[in-house]
């Protein structure tokens, strides 16, 4: 209050020009929570192929004496040549991709430009709209986003005309048959910073904290104010005991993204854990007025109304999650559980598979595989 008075008193006798408002500073990181800097793989690394995966891709380039066609024949490379790849893998390195058969959406695409790359053709990526995918491992819940690769023919064969480039440029996507609406451009930075922050949160499922945060941290270093990666900034803070520091992420993040969901989120939950409810209630009105696709309070509150015996309201739930979601094994879990208590076996059996088949933590495996076993048993 002095302070505020003091400067309406001194305006009076002068006038001077106001000040642009100073940018938020970001808040420093708790470097001494997370240990010795972890092995992080650079960029040559990520895109490296190796001599064997050279010779692969050369051996079927010289079946085309049209080197023009280079982007196409490219992309027919990559169909037939990862036709085999298990798409329910991780964010790999293009090498490690390339050895293993697997990789997330992110791992065809380092592999794309890996490949555009030694053949000196220009690509792109591409941030796809598309709804959001959950999964729950533990007491986190990971949001997928998709991202694929365009590459362009050669300058030489369309010239300098964009429109001719564009329209004659390949297409590599995870998921080509699917029904996607484009959403914004992806710059060679970002990417990078996306595939950093990929690894980190892979990191956190696998209990290593400390490498997770020197990942989440380059990722940082590459795109200071990415929504995504600030949020998991935080969380490794607060999981990590440095509640102050993680609150300081949040909301610097808020400052940049004010209507980020995964954001408000948590910062709602470290705070109403805290028991500033005034605050935590101020920040569930502002996710009240955001759409919210996330569906685990919805299977949570089917799971209780299943342990209270209304089985109808709890199907209805869980039939509501899957028309959106399909993928969500819990909610064919749960459903299987409506069908057993129903004593409809044949269904409850049903569902377990299909849960069985969406699921990829070995836990929930075991569990519906040893579920659906006393099932049939019992059938």
């Amino acid at each position: 209050m002095i302070s505020l008075l003091a400067t309406m008193l001194g305006g009076c006798a002068t006038s001077t020009p106001k000040a642009p408002p100073q940018p938020v500073q970001a808040p420093p990181l708790n470097l001494d929570l997370f240990g010795p800097p972890a092995h992080i793989p650079d960029e040559a690394e990520i895109f490296e192929l190796s001599e064997f995966q050279i010779q692969k891709l050369n051996a079927f380039l010289a079946r085309f004496d049209d080197e023009t066609e280079r982007h196409w024949q490219l992309a027919r490379f990559i169909h037939e040549h990862l036709s085999d790849f298990d798409y329910q893998g991780r964010t790999l390195t293009a090498s490690q991709a390339l050895q293993d058969q697997q990789g997330n959406c992110m791992s065809l695409a380092v592999i794309t430009s890996a490949y555009t790359r030694h053949l000196g053709l220009e690509y792109d990526f591409q941030l796809m709209r598309t709804p959001p995918v959950f999964e729950r491992e533990g007491d986190l819940v990971l949001v997928s986003d998709h991202v694929r690769t365009r590459v362009y023919p050669s300058s030489s064969e369309s010239g300098d005309d964009p429109e001719l480039r564009a329209g004659r440029r390949a297409i590599i996507d995870y998921f080509p048959e699917r029904k996607r609406v484009p959403s914004s451009p992806v710059s060679n930075q970002d990417f990078l910073a996306m595939f950093y922050r990929n690894l980190a949160a892979e990191r956190i499922l696998d209990g290593k904290t400390n490498e997770a945060f020197w990942l989440a941290q380059r990722a940082k270093s590459i795109s200071p104010d990415n929504a995504s990666v600030l949020n998991l900034l935080a969380i490794l803070h607060r999981r990590a005991g440095d509640e102050t520091t993680a609150e300081a992420l949040f909301r610097y993040g808020l400052e940049h993204h004010p209507d980020d969901i995964n954001l408000l989120h948590n910062l709602y939950a470290m705070i109403e854990s805290q028991d500033r409810h005034i605050e935590a209630r101020a920040l569930l009105e502002r996710l009240a007025d955001l759409p919210d696709h996330n569906p685990y309070p919805r299977i949570l509150l089917a799971r209780q109304l299943t342990e209270e015996g209304f089985l109808s309201r709890a199907r209805n739930i869980y039939e509501s999650i899957l028309d959106q979601m399909p993928y969500l094994h819990e909610a064919h879990w749960g459903m299987a559980v409506i069908h057993a208590q129903k004593g409809d076996d044949e269904s409850a059996r049903k569902s377990l598979a299909t849960a069985l088949q969406y699921t990829r933590a070995n836990r929930y495996e075991r569990l519906y595989n040893a579920k659906l076993h006393a099932l049939k048993s019992a059938h």
